[in-house]
């Protein structure tokens, strides 16, 4: 499983736990996180249970 989707799915259950639980400012900035998750998916896919990546 590459990092994206490991942190993906850390993420979103962490959203569904915060709305659970009623707290909306969690919510929303595990929502922020997904994004940002999303803006760097092609370095994240590119690696595999957290090796780094040679530059």
């Amino acid at each position: 499983m590459d990092d994206f989707t490991q942190i993906m799915r850390l993420l979103e259950s962490a959203r569904q736990l915060a709305d659970m639980n009623q707290l909306p400012m969690l919510v929303y900035l595990v929502e922020m996180a997904k994004a940002e998750a999303r803006s760097h998916r092609f370095e994240l896919r590119d690696k595999k249970r957290g090796q780094a990546i040679s530059k």
